[in-house]
């Protein structure tokens, strides 16, 4: 596949636009901003800088990177799965994952994509359909799939992760549509030079106050986001 092909791959795999169901989550934001404890773009940007994007790269970017390594053995995408699965510590983002990684699943199934109807399958066949199927996991095997580099794989799911953040604070009202995008531009140059430092050898993940946030979600009134 050429580099053109494959970035165009990315682009709409990673659009807002592409149904994967990310737009049903705001990661504690909700919570937070009910708790005025993110009131404008200073908070937003905290709180994406300091818990979202380092879960990201400490937490799912080992899992992708396995998961694209291994895209060709089901059995082995199964094993890092269940990694994924016991190394959740929150119950709510664990929820979050699982039910974006089956969307992007049951879409790039339809839709073709190498690798992942095999991987599907074997998460039927393990009978680990409530328990499997982890975003990172899934991006891993669809970057494979669509020939992405891992470098192109990892920009488009951090990208992915920090549009959707973004977006659910100008839905919450905390954000204005132009802030969100010079937020958006502000952070980009630190999370290239990121990408560009080794992936920890190990996931592990430490941001405390926005899956505190995520977990405390009233049930006893409407929200707009699941976590």
């Amino acid at each position: 596949m050429t580099d053109a092909l494959s970035l165009l791959r990315m682009l709409q795999t990673t659009d807002s636009a592409f149904p994967s169901g990310a737009f049903a989550f705001s990661s504690g934001l909700e919570t937070l901003t009910n708790e005025g404890k993110v009131r404008d773009a200073t908070g937003v940007h905290r709180i994406l800088t300091h818990q979202i994007i380092p879960r990201w790269f400490s937490f799912d970017r080992p899992f992708l990177l396995c998961a694209m390594d291994a895209a060709h053995d089901p059995q082995q995408l199964l094993d890092i799965d269940a990694r994924c699965h016991v190394q959740n510590t929150s119950d709510r983002l664990a929820d979050a994952s699982r039910r974006i990684g089956r969307s992007l699943l049951s879409v790039h199934s339809r839709i073709g994509t190498p690798f992942v109807a095999s991987f599907n399958a074997a998460i039927a066949q393990a009978m680990r359909c409530h328990a499997g199927g982890y975003e990172p996991v899934v991006q891993g095997v669809v970057a494979a799939g669509l020939g992405l580099s891992p470098l192109q794989a990892q920009a488009g799911a951090l990208n992915g992760v920090v549009t959707a953040f973004t977006s659910a604070a100008v839905r919450l009202g905390t954000l204005g549509a132009i802030e969100a995008q010079s937020l958006l531009a502000q952070i980009a140059p630190t999370m290239a030079k990121d990408l560009s430092t080794p992936c920890p050898e190990k996931p592990g993940s430490f941001s405390p106050l926005s899956e505190i946030a995520a977990v405390r979600r009233p049930t006893a009134h409407a929200s707009l986001f699941a976590t």
